[in-house]
């Protein structure tokens, strides 16, 4: 389970919150205490000026209770009955020297000694009523230095709490205010420097990633972005060195490994044909000479006896089988020590053209159907006039012998690309795939035993790759088969050999 993760903006904005909402729970206690105690240090200034007034008006003689109390018509009375106008104003009360109510003024719901409510014998100045609800004001009263009693006047707080309450509500909405705008703006210039630039970079690494290197970054910002960026645009420039550097090393080396392979393959293949060479040349030189004897004997056999006709017809098949083992031998001579072409250029039409006349009075296609399509300017190639002529044979001899009669042979040539094309087609029967794999290797034949020697088609490939073209074949299994021979084309300025 993949585990959730805030994105940069909101873990700034979150933490930008949460220290903006410390500042102004700090803020608003300070602000409130220092609020709340001005207010009540100018209430508590109010009172004891209205309460010193009251003592003022008050008469010489202070009373004591029971015997007498202040009457309701002396100034002070007429003082209070001023002063409870007001709002604020809960209760006066004054006591007497022994601590006994002898005047008592305020709200009905009050009660007198509210005033005095717990406070100590000997309290002075200004106080606040447990709950917070009111503002007390004690002042000692004195007649001639002596103390003759106290008086205590109650404010109510209310107006002061409503005016803290607002100043509250007021520092609430600037507060909730300026969080909005915080986010808002914060959000916008945390994308623009921070975060914009942060996803540019997150996007163009996962790029490098996925093999991209050509990536660079130019971001604004601030200094350290800058920085970032110019490290990334470095790291990416390092890298795509260093790709390219891999790249070539990895060509260099498949370069070498195809170079050994076929150092090693044309390795191999002179020790095949060194080790045919002397295989052919002391088949050579231990079949020739009895070779040679053989078909003297016969042909004086055949001499000596020219009427019978039995002697003549042995003679005759010693001779062809003779010869068939001095080709077989001269061929594998060939192929393992083949002379070093006459390149030159060379008209393909008119070789191709040239053998096929050739081989038809011979009577080679004598129940086949022969299409030649040659190009009537077809350009010269560069090649062997009389090993061409060789190859030529050898694919149309391959030809007639895998199409039945009344099949179709055709002949092609013509220029493709930087070279000349000639193809030999047939309608026979075919080579199957495994067949195909080796068609061009020495000594494999698909025909009879005894009606090939395998080597046909490898000194037809062994020429080719002389010149310096190549020797391809397709085939399907009864729909016949083409071989294709691409040869270079000659040089501008040489002279055609006809």
């Amino acid at each position: 389970m993949t585990r959730y993760r805030p994105s940069l903006t909101v873990s700034i904005l979150a933490f930008l919150g949460l220290l903006l909402l410390l500042t102004w729970l700090l803020f608003s206690l300070l602000a409130f205490k220092t609020a709340a105690n001005d207010l009540y240090a100018q209430k508590g200034e109010h009172a004891r000026t209205l309460l010193k007034s009251f003592v003022t008006l008050l008469p010489d003689s202070i009373p004591t209770y029971p015997e007498g109390f202040i009457s309701p018509d002396s100034q002070s009375s007429r003082y209070i009955e001023k002063l409870a106008e007001e709002s604020d104003f809960s209760r006066l009360t004054l006591l007497d020297k022994n601590g006994k109510v002898i005047f008592s003024a305020g709200r009905e719901v009050s009660d007198q000694h509210s005033p005095f409510q717990g406070l100590s014998k000997t309290a002075e100045g200004s106080y606040m009523q447990p709950g917070g609800n009111g503002l007390v004001h004690v002042i000692t009263v004195t007649r001639n230095g002596e103390a003759v009693g106290k008086a205590a006047l109650l404010l109510s707080l209310a107006p002061e709490q409503a005016r803290l309450n607002r100043t509250r509500q007021m520092l609430m909405a600037y507060f909730v205010l300026d969080f909005i705008l915080l986010l808002g703006l914060g959000s916008f210039a945390l994308a623009r420097i921070i975060v914009n630039p942060i996803n540019r970079l997150l996007t163009a690494t996962e790029k490098i990633t996925g093999g991209q290197y050509g990536q660079r970054l130019n971001v604004s910002g601030s200094a350290e972005l800058a920085r970032l960026a110019a490290a990334f645009n470095e790291m990416a420039a390092t890298l795509r060195a260093k790709d390219e550097q891999v790249t070539e090393q990895m060509t260099a080396l498949k370069q070498v490994n195809s170079a050994l392979g076929l150092a090693r393959e044309e390795t191999v293949r002179t020790e095949k044909m060194a080790s045919i060479g002397l295989l052919a040349a002391g088949m050579a030189h231990e079949i020739g000479t009895p070779l040679a004897s053989i078909m003297g004997y016969a042909e004086l056999s055949a001499g000596e006896q020219p009427d019978n006709p039995a002697i003549k017809d042995y003679a005759r098949r010693i001779i062809e089988d003779c010869s068939r083992i001095d080709r077989i031998v001269r061929g594998l001579l060939d192929y393992a020590r083949p002379g070093a072409p006459g390149v030159e250029s060379v008209d393909v039409r008119g070789v191709v053209l040239g053998t096929l006349d050739l081989m038809a009075e011979q009577g080679v296609f004598k129940q086949l159907n022969l299409v030649v399509e040659i190009d009537n300017e077809l350009s010269p190639a560069r090649c062997d006039r009389h090993q061409l002529q060789q190859v030529v044979i050898n694919l149309l001899l391959n030809s007639r012998d895998a199409t039945p009669a009344g099949g179709t042979i055709t002949v092609r040539a013509g220029r493709e690309e930087s070279h000349i094309r000639l193809d030999v087609l047939d309608s026979g029967s075919g080579i199957s795939d495994d067949s195909m794999k080796h068609i061009f290797d020495p000594f494999f034949t698909t025909k009879e035993p005894g009606k090939g020697t395998g080597l046909g088609l490898a000194i037809s490939a062994r020429i080719i790759e002389g010149f310096g073209g190549r020797i391809t074949a397709s085939s399907k299994v009864d729909q016949g088969s083409c071989f294709s021979v691409w040869l270079p084309l000659a040089r501008e300025g040489e002279e055609v050999e006809e």
